[in-house]
């Protein structure tokens, strides 16, 4: 008989956690081969600021990493994710319990129980176990869901890693660039000082009218107005910066970082090739394909209401009025026994419960789709960007060097006697104007190879073999 049993109970532990879950296809969206011109070998480099050999560049964003606030706030998310799934696991497995007690008690003298007005005490020792089989797939469809949850926790706080990461580069060569407009624009200050002193002495010997001075007036002020809003920028970009590395509010207040010997970095040299399977790597992409999994299982959750609860229940223990019997053989009791529970009238709530967790799921198909289709758009968009910027960057450089030989012929003409200074003060002017664009433009280039890394959703390099 108790072989039968275990048999039993073996057959139905073993019979317990089919899924009704439906089999999850993920949509197919028609995607480029490659988003440049070959297909070549690549992967990811999770340190790929540092190829740009800025060593105040590299400890920021180390420091980043470990004093952000938004970071810290994903590490606990993941932490809450995790601690949901091991509920979730626990939850397939059975309740076990002990308890002791000791109780004494007076019966009323006035009922009618032949035991009226009795004083006695009851002592006890009990464990218990409660299993529910899971033949629906309920706790097992709930456990995947958990552990779809903690992985999209997961990719979502590297996602922030990332976006974290390139906002403090962009801020750092974005201060850098602003750096050196602000050190060019003090000279194109004083070259535009010169002219309107120049200027203001023809005025006073009648060679010009008021007109052309106050032009060389307006011009001065217009370029100390320029500088005075290159400095707000820093200003601001510097106290964004502080926020990313999680600065205190009085450090906000009271520290500066210090650029006047940064400068800009060499362009990275982007491979010849990126392949569309590159952009597996976006955890925001990961993230959707897990929320999908996470609400495909749900739906089993769901539809595991339509069907009966079968649970088994067991206790055993010890109980006696005297504590000095209370571990004789005579004392033991037991009980053992399955339930069941059959769903009959919910009135609708199954159903809609289903139909809530089929739509949730169709929601994050959409949502998945998009975000593929966002993350090609964001890759296509930077590398237009960066091809543009190399075309700005050629044109601006020529522009330079034609100001340069109008600089270099206008000095040389005020040499020999045949030019005025003004000449020569307005070449210099036209030159510096051009310097600040230039910078300008070779941020603009690093930039958007920043943001090509975001992304591609972490940087690129090449596999070695």
């Amino acid at each position: 008989m108790r072989s039968s049993l275990y048999l039993m109970l073996t057959v139905l532990i073993l019979a317990s956690g089919c899924s009704m879950a439906p089999k999850l296809d993920m949509q197919t969206l028609a995607l480029p081969a490659s988003i440049a011109d070959t297909n070549a070998s690549l992967a990811i480099d999770d340190k790929w600021w540092e190829a740009f050999g800025d060593a105040h560049l590299n400890s920021l964003v180390e420091e980043a990493l470990l004093n952000n606030d938004d970071l810290k706030l994903a590490l606990s998310s993941v932490a809450q994710a995790r601690a949901t799934l091991g509920l979730r696991e626990a939850e397939r497995y059975p309740d076990i319990n002990a308890g002791a007690s000791g109780l004494r008690q007076k019966t009323s003298g006035e009922s009618l129980s032949p035991f009226a007005g009795v004083q006695y005490d009851t002592f006890s020792l009990s464990a218990s176990a409660a299993y529910e089989f899971d033949f629906w797939g309920r706790y097992k469809n709930s456990e995947e869901a958990a552990l779809s949850e903690l992985l999209a926790s997961e990719a979502d706080k590297e996602t922030i890693r990332i976006s974290l990461v390139s906002s403090v580069a962009e801020l750092y060569f974005n201060l850098v660039a602003l750096q050196r407009q602000v050190n060019v624009t003090e000279e194109t200050i004083h070259a535009y000082k010169e002219s309107y002193t120049y200027r203001l002495n023809q005025y006073k010997h009648g060679v010009i009218d008021a007109l052309t001075l106050e032009q060389a007036h307006a011009l001065y002020a217009n370029a100390k107005l320029t500088l005075a809003s290159l400095q707000e920028r820093k200003i601001l970009s510097g106290s964004a910066l502080a926020v990313l590395l999680g600065k205190s509010p009085k450090e906000i207040f009271e520290e500066r970082i210090r650029l006047k010997t940064a400068v800009l970095p060499q362009p990275l040299t982007i491979p010849s090739g990126l392949d569309s399977n590159l952009l597996e790597q976006r955890p925001d992409i990961r993230a959707s394909q897990e929320r999908l999994a996470a609400a495909n299982a749900l739906i089993g959750v769901a539809k595991a209401d339509y069907f009966p609860s079968i649970s088994l229940t067991g206790s055993a223990g010890l109980q006696s009025t005297e504590l000095g019997n209370l571990m004789r053989s005579s004392a033991g009791m037991w009980s053992f026994g399955p339930s069941i529970s059959i769903p009959l009238f919910d009135f609708g709530r199954t159903e809609n419960r289903v139909k809530s967790a089929e739509e949730q799921k169709t929601s994050a198909m959409i949502s998945y789709a998009k975000t593929v289709k966002n993350a090609f758009k964001e890759v296509y968009d930077s590398l237009k960007k960066i091809e543009m910027s190399h075309e700005k960057i050629r044109a601006q450089n020529e522009a330079t060097q034609a100001l340069q030989k109008v600089f270099t012929i206008s000095q040389k003409r005020f040499d020999s006697g045949y030019g005025t200074y003004l000449e020569v003060v307005d070449a210099k002017r036209g030159l510096l104007s051009s310097l600040i664009n230039t910078i300008s433009l070779d941020a603009e280039l690093v930039i958007n190879q920043i943001t090509l890394y975001k992304a591609l959703g972490g940087g690129w390099k090449a596999t070695k073999g």
